[in-house]
């Protein structure tokens, strides 16, 4: 069983590959450039498919925020710093919305 690449929780049913390979880079308030890597290829659970299918980044963004606070990580319940963590997450899921990925299932 694998974990759903959006809300890391077991699951996934769904195999998204982005037609074009999409590079996402995020710059600090100094200028420090970090990319954001992954191999392209995206699992998903049947609920974060749903927001990927119709393209949902708000609901896709919060739903993985909502199941990993859940399952223990650091995330904060709001501010800045849960703002900065969702324009991250925001951006890396980015990669695989641009364009119309191919669904497969797993």
């Amino acid at each position: 069983m694998f974990e759903c690449d959006f809300c890391c929780l077991p699951g996934a049913q769904w195999l998204y590959i982005p037609q074009e390979r999409v590079h996402i880079a995020l710059m600090s308030d100094e200028g420090v450039v970090t990319p954001l890597l992954n191999d392209g290829r995206w699992r998903a659970c049947g609920l974060c498919s749903r927001f990927v299918d119709t393209n949902d980044m708000a609901r896709l963004v919060e739903r993985s925020l909502t199941a990993l606070r859940d399952i223990g990580a650091p995330i904060p319940e709001g501010g800045p710093d849960l703002e900065h963590m969702a324009m991250v997450v925001s951006a890396n899921f980015a990669t695989v919305l641009a364009g119309r990925p191919t669904k497969s299932a797993l």
